[in-house]
């Protein structure tokens, strides 16, 4: 079964978040905002931290936030939910089990983990991933994919 999908980005300033979301409407969606490491880019340069604290944040705002300016991106942990109580969830296996639609996880600015369980979705992701040139884009399944934790850290 497809868990979701992994590729890689470029380690640079950009609106990577806002690209790899478009094909979903993040703003149907509430959001865990781990409080990881990204920045707003102002000027060419590292500004205030994209993410200040762990917070759950409205799709509308959300979608402002990452449409809004550059920003890079060191370490995210992102979750997506449709209906129910907003809050972390830390286990695959925790993930299956909740209200949770979609978890994005990026690591050391370029490792992307996004686990979804709508399977129209992972292909819809999958498919956007490589149109934009996204390197190493492969699906998450049971087989390649042991990972327990949803964290990043």
């Amino acid at each position: 079964m497809k868990r979701g999908i992994h590729f890689k980005i470029p380690n640079t300033y950009g609106r990577f978040l806002a690209d790899m979301l478009s094909p979903i409407d993040i703003t149907s969606y509430s959001w865990f905002i781990g409080g990881e490491e990204s920045y707003h880019v102002k000027n060419g340069d590292l500004h205030h931290p994209l993410f200040p604290e762990e917070t759950e944040m409205d799709g509308e705002t959300f979608s402002h936030l990452i449409h809004q300016d550059e920003h890079y991106l060191i370490f995210a942990n992102l979750k997506a939910f449709s209906n129910g109580p907003v809050k972390d969830i830390e286990t695959y296996e925790a993930f299956r089990k909740s209200n949770c639609d979609l978890a994005l996880l990026i690591v050391d600015s370029t490792f992307v983990d996004m686990y979804c369980k709508n399977q129209q979705m992972i292909e819809s992701l999958y498919t956007h991933a490589l149109s934009h040139s996204f390197e190493d884009v492969a699906y998450l399944t049971d087989a390649n994919n042991t990972r327990t934790s949803l964290t990043v850290w």
